[in-house]
């Protein structure tokens, strides 16, 4: 199967999981057969603003590819900015837009869930991700 040019495996994937897909869990996942992991989801915010928690939650080791990661947010301009970051330090295969998460302190502020309210923004923020990753 493909994603884009990216070969998966199998069709076990691992998704991002805020508090729960770190670097141990997504090696016992690949250990038993996901083809495909994802880090925690990451705020684009946070990465605009530097804040040093959130870098450490976009590494990969060695020979976890495929591998995908996950930002939220709904700024144009800095989901661009954050994609930028997140793809350089990474290193990953996929970058997805967490347009899903339904959490109130995600989603009440447009983000996630929260963004589909306003498809036109949606677009907006995936173009500017889409720019950001390099595509």
């Amino acid at each position: 199967m493909y994603i884009g040019n990216i070969e998966v495996r199998n069709p076990v994937f691992l998704a991002p999981m805020a508090g729960v897909t770190d670097l141990a869990f997504r090696t016992v996942c690949r250990e038993q057969g996901a083809a495909l992991t994802y880090t925690e989801m990451v705020s684009a915010k946070a990465l605009c603003y530097q804040d040093k928690k959130s870098l450490p939650l976009l590494r990969l080791e060695e020979g976890e590819h495929p591998a995908g990661i996950q930002l939220f947010g709904s700024d144009p301009v800095c989901m661009q900015e954050a994609a930028e970051i997140a793809m350089k330090v990474s290193g990953a295969d996929i970058l997805d837009i967490n347009m899903g998460c339904p959490v109130p302190k995600v989603a009440n502020n447009g983000d996630g869930s929260g963004l589909l309210k306003d498809l036109d923004k949606a677009c907006r923020v995936a173009e500017a991700t889409i720019k950001g990753a390099g595509g």
